[in-house]
């Protein structure tokens, strides 16, 4: 049977190619990002990338959509496990996990982040980012302080990245406690 006229015969291409953007992204970062190289990976000609994605740029875009969705998602079931007793360690938790096992997805996300600071479009993206975890965090505390640990945690999370080794969850529990420690402890 013939194709139908104008319906494309690889529909899942479009998805393929942002496969392979957010695989080079984990890789070997923004600089991966070529339309040779999202062509290479996703097994398709460079044209294909350059039809579902106007530019480079357009493709980092969409990548950063994903990034949130998917951060999205995953925040909104971590937080239907949280508790206003249980905010501190479960963030603790939270943060340990993304910079471990999560890492790889974590990278992208702060070097798509960054871009923020140069581009319009990608500020944009970066501050809905940032308030993804305040959201749910105000759904048990409120917005100043929802707003005091999604800072705090993104800062531990980032640092975090850089150290030879993760800190605990205890360690990162402590951080984001609000007490100060008495002087000469």
């Amino acid at each position: 049977m013939a194709r139908k006229q104008n319906t494309p015969n690889d529909p899942e291409r479009r998805e393929r190619i942002l496969d392979a953007t957010m695989t080079l992204l984990q890789d070997g970062g923004i600089a991966a990002v070529t339309a040779r190289a999202v062509a290479g990976r996703a097994n398709v000609p460079v044209g294909s990338v350059s039809y579902h994605f106007d530019s480079v740029r357009a493709l980092l875009l969409e990548a950063a959509h994903r990034i949130i969705e998917l951060r999205d998602r995953s925040l909104e079931e971590w937080g239907e496990s949280v508790t206003r007793s249980t905010i501190t360690d479960r963030l603790a938790e939270l943060i340990h996990e993304q910079i471990t096992t999560g890492r790889n997805v974590t990278v992208v996300a702060y070097e798509l982040y960054l871009l923020g600071l140069r581009d319009e479009d990608f500020r944009a993206l970066s501050v809905e980012t940032t308030t993804v975890l305040s959201r749910q965090l105000a759904k048990h505390v409120g917005d100043a302080e929802a707003w005091r640990l999604a800072t705090v945690a993104d800062g531990l999370q980032l640092h975090s990245l850089f150290l030879t080794e993760a800190p605990s969850p205890a360690s990162l529990t402590t951080a984001l406690s609000r007490d100060l420690p008495s002087e000469g402890a």
